[in-house]
């Protein structure tokens, strides 16, 4: 028995554990009334074929990692406050809905003896549905890099945070669904 207790903690300790993986996105955007008078419904869904946002490939062994954070929250937040600082008027009941819809976001691993390479991709769609029919458009964007050695979880987390802000920004620059949310 003791033999038994003791292959299960040698093992447990030659595992590698799960890298906490954590994504907080801010968007800093000037104040404006370019969304003054409107008012809409609301939200953010995560609508992503696989439920991981980090994929680890070493060799044969591949680890898909969670965000550790209400990813999903995290962003109806952020982008919440920013609608607000444009001037709308976020109202749950509204006939009128605006809809960020997470596509695609995932950081994927490919660890090397000697290095380990990081392609992030990055997908969110705007839907706006109203009386007067719907509208949708997508902005998307991917990053890549290589460096030395192990992956820094910490590396990997700033550099698909950053690429998920310029995706954010590109989306928050259009006039296109802002002028539908107006109309």
């Amino acid at each position: 028995m003791r033999l038994l207790l003791l292959v299960v903690v040698l093992l447990a300790g030659c595992s590698s554990p799960t890298p906490s993986f954590i994504l907080s996105p801010q968007v800093f955007w000037p104040q404006s009334n370019q969304l003054q008078q409107s008012s809409f419904a609301f939200n953010v869904s995560d609508e992503r074929g696989v439920p991981y946002s980090l994929r680890l490939r070493n060799g044969d062994k591949v680890q898909h990692i969670k965000t550790q954070n209400d990813l999903r929250a995290q962003l109806e937040q952020t982008l919440s406050q920013v609608l607000s600082q444009q001037g709308a008027s976020l109202n749950s009941n509204s006939a009128k809905r605006m809809t960020v819809k997470i596509v695609q976001l995932q950081a994927l691993v490919e660890q090397h003896t000697l290095e380990h390479a990081v392609t992030n991709q990055v997908a969110f769609t705007v839907s706006i549905q109203h009386d007067q029919g719907t509208f949708s458009k997508t902005y998307s964007g991917d990053s890549s890099f290589t460096a030395p050695f192990k992956m820094d979880v910490a590396a990997v987390e700033r550099e698909l945070r950053v690429l998920i802000e310029q995706v954010l920004a590109q989306l928050l620059q259009d006039t296109s669904w802002k002028n539908e949310l107006r109309g």
